[in-house]
């Protein structure tokens, strides 16, 4: 069993074909211990709100039994990069066994989203960032709109890590087919499952 909060993305409304909201239901329906709460004004986040919720949810999960398994989460789009800003500010009230971060949309591009400015460029930052986590893990497409230079040199390379490429999945949003993802419930129960499998 684990403990794991779900962060959805920017204009996210946790519609029920999403994958996220699907693996919800599966994860919980498994018996593990699921926060998967829907962030304020998803189509004009603003950044106090959103670090607030996730750092509250956060909290709750943490406060669990470690008896119940991991604490474990995993964000999409702005959900991972609302994980990211929080981790590197140091603001995180406990450390993960596992993250996920798919698809993390570049900062580049969050210039409508004032605020959730990462500095992957300082080295404080990124320290902060790698500690939040036994592991972490980036899970991204080779055609994702919202990741032009790719997740490995907009985010990999910063962070130390080797992304893991899942092609044709662009955003792993509803709209490019993401329903139902057996690889991430079963990497839910074991870390070495195929986050692939769909």
């Amino acid at each position: 069993m684990a403990r794991v909060v779900i962060g959805h993305g920017y204009t996210n409304t946790r519609p029920v074909e999403h994958w996220q909201h699907r693996a919800a239901v599966a994860l919980r329906n498994a018996g593990h211990q699921v926060h998967y709460p829907q962030f304020p004004s998803p189509e004009a986040p603003v950044v106090a709100d959103w670090q607030a919720l996730l750092l509250a949810e956060m909290a709750l999960a943490a406060e669990l039994s470690p008896a119940l398994g991991e604490l474990i989460y995993i964000g999409h789009s702005l959900g991972s990069v609302n994980w990211i800003l929080a981790a590197g500010l140091g603001l995180l009230p406990a450390k993960f066994d596992r993250v996920l971060l798919v698809a993390p949309a570049d900062p580049a591009l969050l210039g409508r989203i004032p605020g959730f400015d990462l500095a992957l460029d300082n080295d404080e930052f990124l320290a902060n960032v790698r500690a939040a986590a036994g592991k972490i893990t980036l899970l991204g497409s080779d055609a994702d709109p919202w990741s032009p230079r790719g997740i490995q040199a907009t985010f990999g390379d910063a962070l130390g890590l080797a992304a893991q490429i899942l092609p044709g999945a662009k955003h792993f949003s509803k709209d490019d087919g993401f329903g139902p993802w057996q690889g991430l419930i079963d990497w839910v129960a074991d870390s070495a499952a195929d986050l692939t499998l769909r």
